[in-house]
């Protein structure tokens, strides 16, 4: 199939902004962009006078099953361990109809938004997740989003945070390792597909590093560099996780992850809020990936990140939207926007903040590098024809178009695309789901959100 998208007011490409014009894609992939008008049949021609395309973003970090808590009654204003003792005992009860659900709405949010690949940090699948991951992936497929899918586990919820449950939650919750690696190479045989284009693939990785268990994080250092699979987990690492880890295994925690085998192209970790020189040196030396996902930082307190420091020593650095219960927003444009201004907090030398340019490169080409998916991220002939298109005629951003990205980023306030494309096929027209009733979507959303609200 053969589709022409014309009059583009503005295509964002690697070498800058192409002002009217046009591209055409085939078998999935961008055919030709240029100037002059395309010649040729088309099967569809979409026309896109007044819109800014962009690449399809890429979110590095999500929890899709935490659409069903989002704002959740007593989380409001409580920090990260507050919140993980309240929102645990919930979590616990979810079955594979409510992931479905979840997944649904959390896809059907990022497609509206540009975004065409997400990474889902799925932590609660475990040792028990087969239905639950197989409901996750049926519901996203339907809806057409490009999926990272991180096989994760819990090995651990942390000794002061079990020591506030109630043993019940703690032992429905808790993951043998065994077990849950037996169902990781399960699962490997069966959804991941680590082809070039591919719409689903699986990573690996606990929810926290498992400083208790390194016989667990080798074997899954192991098991994904046996099936080409990327490695995630979340690393900060603060004080007391610093204390542990030289505790029980004589070494930093940044030595423990290389002796696991973590320290090399395919890991990325989220948060990173407080590393050190010596750590991001380690991290930009190896190829270490970070998920900067700043709604996050803001929401339960984190520190500041040092993205500045980041970049400076070339680590690899993208933008992750973060699970919905500590964002509590589903549109990654957002996220990306708040990226661009959160760093700049409390440093008035401008010469490390992004620019426009910079974000919008983190949450694409940048993002895709850290995947290791060469082919998505960019604009241009023989890249996979992932897009959002953005309609730049409206209020938020008028007076802004001299720099219609910087315009698009700094002053626009609006999150839904006018077309959203994965792998060649339109899943958001005119700011609207194809083939879906976001209606229904939100509708069982919160159908399965009271239930769990009733316990």
């Amino acid at each position: 199939m053969r589709i022409v998208l014309r009059n583009v007011r503005w295509i964002c490409t690697p070498g800058g902004l192409l002002e009217n014009g046009h591209l055409s894609v085939i078998d999935k992939r961008i055919e030709l962009m240029q100037a002059q008008p395309i010649a040729g049949p088309a099967d569809e021609t979409i026309d896109l006078d007044g819109c800014l395309l962009i690449p399809g973003l890429i979110s590095l970090h999500h929890h899709f099953f935490q659409h069903l808590t989002r704002a959740w009654p007593g989380t409001h204003c409580a920090a990260s361990e507050d919140w993980l003792v309240a929102l645990y005992p919930v979590w616990a009860r979810m079955a594979p109809p409510d992931f479905a659900a979840a997944a649904r709405n959390a896809a059907a949010e990022l497609l509206l938004s540009g975004t065409t690949t997400a990474v889902d940090h799925a932590f609660l699948l475990g040792h028990r997740g087969d239905e639950r991951l197989a409901a996750e992936v049926e519901a996203v497929s339907e809806l057409g989003l490009r999926l990272h899918l991180v096989r994760s586990g819990l090995p651990g919820l942390g000794a002061r945070v079990e020591a506030r449950l109630p043993p019940s939650v703690v032992n429905s919750l808790l993951d043998e390792p065994g077990a849950w690696l037996a169902q990781c190479h399960a699962d490997l045989r069966r959804w991941h597909d680590p082809a070039p284009g591919s719409l689903l693939r699986l990573d690996l990785g606990p929810s926290n590093i498992a400083y208790d268990k390194p016989a667990l994080m080798r074997a899954l250092a192991d098991l994904a560099a046996e099936r080409g699979c990327g490695l995630h987990a979340h690393y900060h690492p603060r004080p007391a996780e610093r204390d542990l880890c030289r505790t029980l295994n004589r070494v930093e925690p940044i030595d423990y992850l290389d002796k696991a085998g973590w320290l090399q192209p395919r890991t990325w970790l989220a948060h990173c809020t407080e590393l050190d020189d010596g750590e991001i040196g380690r991290l930009a030396a190896r190829g270490v990936g970070i998920a900067h996902c700043p709604r996050t930082v803001l929401r339960l307190g984190y520190r500041l990140p040092r993205l500045q420091a980041w970049r400076r020593s070339k680590v690899r650095t993208g933008i992750g939207a973060d699970g919905a219960a500590s964002n509590d927003g589903g549109a990654f444009l957002s996220d990306v926007r708040l990226a661009l201004l959160l760093h700049r907090a409390g440093s008035s030398d401008a010469s490390g903040w992004l620019s426009p340019q910079d974000a919008l490169a983190m949450a694409t080409a940048e993002a895709a590098a850290v995947l290791g998916r060469p082919e998505l991220g960019a604009i241009a002939p023989g890249m996979c024809a992932d897009l959002a298109a953005f309609d730049l005629r409206s209020l938020d951003v008028a007076g802004a178009l001299a720099d219609p990205l910087a315009g698009f980023l700094l002053a626009g306030s609006h999150t839904r695309a006018k077309l959203t494309m994965v792998d060649g096929r339109v899943r958001v027209r005119d700011g609207k789901l194809v083939g879906h009733d976001e209606n229904a979507i939100a509708a069982e959303t919160n159908v399965r959100s009271q239930a769990l609200s009733r316990f």
